[in-house]
């Protein structure tokens, strides 16, 4: 039976408040129980309270300051005469305030070796030993006990287990390591996983952030030798088998709790730092378990470990999106143009997509930092790290892959995937070397703009394939450019938006000189202009004639539009001439009549869409001159003095085929077949436009496929 004293047990919480070397004690003030002794701050938890908010109450009440509380540090009961106290003493780190006598009779900051001048209380006396002499101290209820062989291996085959239960992108503890490394291994990753889940599940801040203090006041216990469940168990014993420092632990433990309470990251900086405590210590913890500690293959450790992380956020992006929490930089974001609602689509967008290419080049860059640590480690561990490695790496590839689609769905690895990550295992580190170097990062920004122009559903595109390998490549990074720069305009936003962005586009162009631009699109042409010597006026031209889209000016007469075809048409003709190897006069102006040609097909495609948003291009003297308002337009009246109007400018249009193919005959016909190409479907669609009256009010007219393919089939044979 407890003694009536027992059943008066006090519930207290403590804190070892520390500043600048100092730990703050304070006097007990009279008319309390035990006046006169020093103790160490804190007091009574109230019902309701966990310690560490009862500890932050009462310093802040007696004291007027505030503290950081971290770990656990001495846990203990003591019984006095008339009541027992069970008292838990936390690591406190002074924050804020300066401390004052409100709730004590007196304050002191003293050095820890000075405590023994002090008076304090019974129950703080092991405390103040253990401080005095620098050394930690055990729980007095807590004594490490061995545990035993059957124990051992239970905990371990439980770690085994949690291993195999969850997807991982690279093999955790795989049979490539030495049997007798495995489970430690094994232990290591089932902890983080076990404190990774509290992070990740929906419960309340204050919930998960107060599981995760239990689980790090597990850690510390089990780095003493103190260990109750399986997990910790294993965790005890590798840790002491291997003295392990506490310091990776840790390390990842700040990143769990920055899990449930930072939900954005401003720059790749901060990313980084989130990635240098919740993945880089796992790698230097595996290196150290199996006895490598130098700095140089830590180092290399962490870029790989960071690209690993790295790599599960980007296939994770709708994922943690709808949990509420973005690691994609906010800043780069903004650049290209990505909201969070487009992380949150069915579809992935063009912006995103490019988004994700620049990021995924960028972490191909980590894995390849870390390629001297794979160069210097041989045997079982040399080749867990290579599958581990070549795994991350395929993941990016998985996303590209999926041509860079993640909100269908995290892109995962299939079975081709791993077996290319088990056979890295045992190839030389060489032959893995493709896979992140310069040629690969070519290979994105190529395979993106071949998406975008597919995506595109555009007429262009069919004349390209006229072109041998490289001349295709080059001219699918100018259409790129010039199409991303046209949906900048016609996308749904705000007109100083758009103009913004536009803006920006055209500045990218001076990129065109930098090494590995950031946007895809950028990157590409900044190849093709280096390979044909493409002039960059042409398309700094391009964007200023997209501009003018933005404006609601008119047009006077045919000069302006003449303009307006030079910049938004013409000028992506001219730039092409030195891909297709043409760069005479009469090669640059088939260039400007081809351009207008189509240019004004285009408008006529599109005349009863274009005013119904308000954008009239046919100018303004030729309406006039046959009494055509802009509500006849935007009406769809198709009225005779729309139709001669419609017939007259499909006229003047004509006349600039006609003009182009007077020209061709100075120039040999074979340079120009992608020109020649869309010269014909355009004309094909103008003379259908004619044919049926301009009545495409209720769509858009548009030629098939086998349409398409026949007259480019006649081009082929008058080439």
């Amino acid at each position: 039976m407890k003694s009536e004293a027992a059943a008066l047990e006090l519930n207290v919480a403590a804190g070892i408040v520390r500043h600048e070397g100092r730990i703050l004690i304070c006097q007990r003030p009279e008319g309390g129980h035990m006046p006169g002794f020093w103790e160490f701050p804190g007091g009574k938890i109230k019902d309701g309270e966990s310690p560490r908010e009862a500890l932050r109450r009462e310093i802040y009440e007696e004291l007027g300051i505030k503290v950081g509380v971290g770990r656990l540090y001495w846990e203990t009961r003591h019984r006095y005469p008339d009541r027992d106290v069970h008292l838990r003493f936390y690591d406190c780190e002074w924050k804020s305030g300066v401390a004052k006598n409100l709730g004590v009779a007196e304050h002191e900051w003293v050095h820890p070796s000075s405590l023994g001048d002090f008076n304090f209380l019974p129950a703080d006396a092991r405390l103040v030993e253990s401080l005095m002499n620098g050394e930690e101290i055990r729980n007095s209820d807590e004594e490490a006990k061995p545990a035993s062989e059957a124990d051992l291996s239970a905990a371990y085959d439980t770690c085994m287990k949690i291993v195999v239960g969850h997807y991982e992108n690279f093999p955790v503890a795989s049979k490539l390591l030495p049997a007798k490394i495995r489970p430690h291994v094994a232990a290591v990753y089932a902890f983080a996983r076990g404190a990774d889940d509290i992070a990740d599940t929906t419960g309340p801040v204050d919930v998960r952030l107060a599981r995760l203090d239990e689980w790090v006041e597990k850690l510390v216990a089990a780095a003493r030798g103190v260990a109750e469940t399986d997990v910790f168990i294993a965790l005890s014993d590798t840790i002491q088998k291997f003295d392990l420092p506490l310091q990776p632990f840790q390390d990842l433990f700040s990143a769990f709790k920055q899990d449930v309470t930072v939900l954005r990251y401003p720059n790749y900086e901060a990313l980084l730092d989130y990635c240098r405590r919740s993945a880089d210590p796992v790698g230097r913890i595996v290196l150290m378990l199996n006895g490598v500690r130098d700095e140089e293959a830590l180092r290399a450790s962490d870029a790989i470990c960071t690209a690993l992380q790295i790599a599960n956020h980007l296939q994770d992006v709708k994922e943690d999106a709808e949990r509420g929490i973005v690691y994609m930089p906010q800043d780069e974001m903004k650049r290209f143009a990505v909201s969070e609602d487009d992380l949150l689509a069915d579809v992935a967008t063009p912006q995103l997509r490019a988004f994700l290419v620049f990021q995924i080049k960028r972490t191909k860059r980590l894995f390849r930092q870390g390629l001297p640590l794979l160069y210097r480690t041989r045997g079982a561990l040399g080749r867990e790290l290579r599958a581990i490695w070549r795994g991350g790496v395929a993941a990016l590839d998985a996303i590209s892959r999926a041509e860079w689609n993640v909100c269908a769905g995290s892109p995962l690895l299939n079975g081709r995937d791993k077996a290319k990550s088990l056979l890295a295992a045992f190839r030389p580190v060489w032959r893995l070397e493709s896979n992140v170097d310069r040629h690969a990062e070519e290979e994105l920004n190529r395979a993106y703009c071949r998406w975008f122009i597919r995506a595109s559903r555009s007429n262009f595109y069919l004349s390209f394939f006229s072109l041998p390998a490289e001349k295709r490549r080059a001219i699918t990074a100018v259409y790129a450019y010039c199409r991303m720069a046209d949906d900048i305009a016609d996308e749904p936003g705000e007109i100083p938006g758009k103009k913004n962005t536009l803006r920006e586009w055209k500045e990218a162009l001076n990129q065109l000189s930098d090494e590995g631009p950031p946007h895809p699109i950028i990157g590409e042409l900044a190849w093709a202009s280096r390979k044909y010597e493409l002039p960059p006026e042409h398309f700094q031209a391009i964007c200023d004639g997209v501009a003018m889209d933005l404006e609601e000016n008119r047009f006077e007469d045919l000069s302006d539009l003449e303009n307006y075809c030079d910049k938004v048409a013409s000028a992506v003709g001219l730039a092409c001439l030195g891909i297709f190897g043409a760069k005479s006069e009469f090669a640059k102006d088939y260039a400007v009549c081809l351009g207008r040609a189509l240019q004004m097909t285009n408008i006529l495609r599109d005349v009863w869409e274009d005013a119904e948003e308000g954008r009239f291009y046919i100018p303004r003297s030729e309406m006039e001159k046959y009494g055509v308002t802009v509500s006849d337009l935007r009406d769809k009246n198709d009225t005779s003095q729309v139709l001669s109007l419609l017939r007259f400018f499909a006229g003047r249009t004509r006349t600039y085929y006609e003009r182009a193919n007077e020209l061709l005959r100075h120039e040999k016909k074979g340079n120009l077949l992608p020109a020649r190409i869309m010269g014909r479907i355009y004309g094909r669609l103008l003379s259908e436009m004619e044919d049926n009256h301009f009545r495409h009010m209720n769509y858009r007219h548009s030629l098939t496929a086998g349409k398409k393919l026949q007259e480019a089939l006649r081009c082929f044979l008058e080439a």
